[in-house]
């Protein structure tokens, strides 16, 4: 009698567990399963801004159709803009598109919404962004912006939103 038909309609729960398997599947690079898992959430409701932004990073990622999955990533911003982690998506999505300024820019934005983001600092490492240097008129390697650039990352890292280096030991 509790049972669900296979046939019965989607629950909000149904949907909400689509979306954590997708989330796990996707933590574990199986992007076939975690596209499956983020369409049938997304299917089941596609007014919730993180099956959009999921849904639309498979997309991209994983079937190639980056013109539809950046506009449903830019979709879930405009839901909800307060969440980072829709930035790194739309990011990522802008990466698979081969638009990296525009990544670059999402990424900052994603920043502004959390300074302490570590998936978006990552993703901009891996681009190879820097942060300005100290004393923006002086070139990069000019000794007394590499210095104050090390003393302020030791002494100042939430200042210029890095990590302490101490955590790393």
């Amino acid at each position: 009698m509790g049972e669900e038909s296979p046939l019965s309609p989607i629950s909000p729960i149904s949907h909400e567990e689509y979306f954590k398997k997708g989330l796990s599947f996707l933590a574990e690079n199986n992007l076939k399963e975690a596209f499956e898992s983020f369409e049938k959430a997304y299917n089941a409701n596609n007014n919730i801004a993180k099956h959009v932004s999921y849904y639309g990073l498979c997309l991209t990622i994983y079937k190639g159709d980056v013109e539809k999955g950046i506009e449903l990533c830019t979709r879930a911003i405009k839901i909800e803009f307060f969440r980072p982690e829709y930035y790194l998506n739309l990011g990522k999505a802008f990466l698979k598109a081969g638009k990296k300024q525009s990544a670059i820019n999402t990424f900052r934005k994603g920043l502004k919404v959390d300074k302490n983001n570590l998936d978006i600092k990552i993703e901009l490492e891996k681009i190879g962004i820097r942060t300005r240097p100290v004393i923006p008129f002086l070139e990069r390697s000019n000794p007394i912006n590499k210095y104050l650039g090390i003393l302020f990352r030791r002494i100042l890292p939430n200042l210029l939103g890095k990590k302490k280096v101490d955590e790393e030991e």
